[in-house]
């Protein structure tokens, strides 16, 4: 809930106050817009964006020859041995 007030704020320039829910039982839920919601939201997200930034980077491994001999990624990694 807290990702979709972001982007009717962004689409709208307004900020909902709250939004609902509605559980596997039909049961609507209430769902206050919170600063503390948007701050978690936005945390969240830099961490994806941390996390897809890492992944080009080559994992520093020391394999044995006969490892990379049989590893099906051998063609495909720059740090294999033998």
């Amino acid at each position: 809930m807290g990702v979709y007030f972001l982007l009717i704020e962004e689409t709208t320039g307004v900020r909902p106050p709250h939004g609902f829910i509605v559980t596997g039982n039909g049961e609507r839920v209430k769902i206050e817009n919170t600063e503390e919601l948007r701050t978690w939201v936005l945390d969240v997200a830099d961490q994806i964006r941390a996390a897809r930034r890492q992944v080009d980077e080559a994992i520093p491994v020391n394999p044995r020859p006969a490892q990379c001999r049989s590893c099906g990624m051998r063609e495909h990694c720059g740090q294999r041995r033998g």
